[in-house]
Parts: C-alpha cells; sequence; structure tokens
C-alpha cells in the first residue's frame, strides 16, 4: 500500500489557503508578492502576485512547518444541531430540482443502489434526527453531509453537487475541508485509512460511527 499520508502531505501543502496561519509558522519566509513589469508601451506597471505563493508547497522547508502546523490544529467546525426548517424551505428542499432531497436521492440512493436505511445505519446519528432530514424538514449539516459523502463513496464532484445543494461550498481556509478532498479526489474510501487521516490532522465532529456502534 502506498504511503497515503505522505501523499495527504503534498496534497495538503498544494492546497491549504489559512494564510493567517501559515504566515506566522517558526521559519516560514514570506514570498515576494508584489512585482513589476515593462511593457511594449514603455510603461513600468506593478501588479499582485497571486496569492497562492503564500501556500506550503513552495517554502523549502515545507515538512517542518506543515509538522508545527499540525501540531496547533484544533477542529472548530462544531455543527450538531439541525435547524428544522419553515414551510416555504422545506417545499424547495423537497421539491426543487436542485434541492437536496432530489440530489440525495439522485447521488446517493440511485446512482450509489443505497436506501436512505442503508446510509443512516451507517451514520452516528438520531433515527428521527436523520429521517427528518431525508424527508427536507431538517436543514442537514456540512458535516453530516461530509460524512454521507465518503460513506457512500461519492466522487469529488459528486460531493460539491451534494453541498451545493444546501447551498455549502468548499473552504480551503478549513482543514477539514482540504483533507476531505484529498479523500475523495484519491478515493480513499477504507474506514481505518479514513480514521488514519483524519486523526492525523486532527479532525472530528464527524458521523462516523465508533468501532464499539458497529
Amino acid at each position: 500500500m502506498f504511503d497515503f499520508i505522505a501523499d495527504l502531505d503534498d496534497y495538503f501543502c498544494e492546497k491549504y489557503a489559512n494564510y493567517d496561519k501559515l504566515c506566522v509558522l517558526t521559519g516560514y519566509r514570506m514570498p515576494k508578492m508584489h512585482a513589476t513589469e515593462t511593457r511594449a508601451d514603455g510603461r513600468t506597471y506593478s501588479y499582485t502576485l497571486p496569492s497562492e505563493n503564500m501556500r506550503l508547497a513552495l517554502q523549502e522547508n515545507k515538512t517542518e512547518l506543515l509538522k508545527e502546523l499540525k501540531s496547533k490544529m484544533h477542529d472548530k467546525t462544531f455543527s450538531f444541531s439541525f435547524v428544522p426548517l419553515g414551510f416555504f424551505n422545506r417545499l424547495s428542499a423537497k421539491y426543487s430540482k436542485t434541492g437536496f432531497c432530489r440530489t440525495f436521492k439522485q447521488l446517493v440512493l440511485n446512482r450509489k443502489n443505497l436506501t436512505a436505511e442503508e446510509v443512516g445505519a451507517e451514520l452516528s446519528i438520531d433515527s428521527e434526527i436523520w429521517n427528518n432530514v431525508c424527508k427536507g424538514n431538517f436543514q442537514p449539516t456540512k458535516n453530516l453531509l461530509l460524512t454521507i459523502a465518503l460513506t457512500a463513496h461519492l466522487s469529488l464532484e459528486e460531493t460539491e453537487w451534494l453541498l451545493a445543494s444546501v447551498g455549502y461550498e468548499w473552504d480551503y481556509t478549513i482543514e477539514k475541508d482540504v483533507v476531505i478532498t484529498y479523500l475523495l479526489h484519491a478515493k480513499v474510501y477504507n474506514a481505518h485509512m479514513i480514521r488514519v487521516a483524519l486523526a492525523e490532522y486532527k479532525i472530528g465532529n464527524l458521523y462516523f460511527k465508533e468501532e464499539t456502534e458497529k
């Protein structure tokens, strides 16, 4: 088996975009962000280089910097509260072609040949809450959708579609989003490997069942 944590680390260094956290790391060297160019008309123009130049992948000591960053990580994406939807939002969730209910049915139930009960059985979530989410009565949290994506073996593109159905999107300033996109991109669906990756980056607040729950 290939060293997927090393592969994940390389991916993380390429994608992670929380520059406020990166620039305060010991030994981080702020890259040149402004440049000038003399064009054909003889004038000199100044411009700002893209923020991607600040990412860890371009730092010579990226391994040491990433190690320090990992030591300071703490998952603050707590979202275990499910918001009951109002009447019109429930209608939208249930009947809109791009709403959660139809998207969930198309991507997870139909494409993966699963039932809502089978998906729910793999999640650490109260059955009544799960039923209300599936019926469009409660808005699913982003953490729940990310757990569903890995549990149902969705692709990265399918997960983006599922997230968009509730108005969510990827945020590469958040460690969790970077790690989850790696797992989906690399098609890492093995439960043990997922747990190892999440532990490596101190990511929690998802809905995976503990071993004792299975």
